[in-house]
């Protein structure tokens, strides 16, 4: 078993799962009936193959067996169970993360610090925030995630990250919590992130 860690959340969970498997070494801990109308078999690169079934163990390992997953038109996973409503999900090349919640929406996502994030540092980052990140990896990554997190759970489309989402400065060595703005279609929102930073991974989250 790969699992990490599991994080408890007020009316919600987390789990982590490193992917030390192969997709073979996963298939082991399903039934042919678990694959019934599954569109795991459509797959053809490993490491699809391999997110696929560990984000599906995961889950077994938060909630149990007795649930299913389908996606919206825009792709966002929609996790049918009888106590957990929602779902977010995100994937590193080392681990897989979700995020489910009883009831609200939620956002997570997960990214190595090591990626190079000044190659793309203006396509996600105002100049306000290139100058709080001042290139600092682990600000980098962790604007990235909370980025994607907050895009994760807002419902809408068309979203710039430099424009619509607006990280507010914190020090991640003495804050355990920190801010971001949102503004598009909507009057201004203000989102509480969470984070942790571990092996070499920023992981951000938040709820509605």
């Amino acid at each position: 078993m790969a699992l990490s860690r599991i994080i408890p959340t007020d009316g919600g969970q987390i789990g982590v799962w490193q992917l030390t498997e192969t997709s073979t070494d996963l298939l082991a801990s399903f039934s042919p009936e678990e694959f019934d109308n599954s569109d795991f078999w459509k797959y053809s690169y490993e490491k699809r193959k391999v997110e696929w079934l560990a984000t599906r163990l995961l889950l077994k390992e938060m909630i149990g067996p007795g649930f299913e997953i389908s996606y919206s038109e825009t792709g966002k996973p929609i996790l049918h169970h009888s106590s957990y409503k929602y779902l977010s999900i995100s994937h590193s090349r080392e681990f897989v993360a979700a995020y489910i919640h009883e009831y609200c929406e939620v956002g997570i996502d997960l990214e190595g610090i090591s990626r190079n994030y000044n190659a793309i540092e203006k396509r996600y980052l105002s100049e306000a925030e290139l100058k709080q990140t001042g290139r600092d990896p682990v600000l980098q990554c962790l604007y990235w995630c909370a980025k994607e997190a907050i895009f994760k759970l807002v419902p809408f489309d068309g979203i710039e990250f430099r424009e619509h989402i607006q990280i507010l400065p914190f020090d991640p060595e003495r804050q355990t919590k920190f801010s971001g703005n949102f503004t598009y279609e909507t009057e201004p929102l203000t989102f509480s992130l969470n984070f942790q930073i571990f092996e070499n991974h920023c992981m951000v989250w938040v709820s509605c």
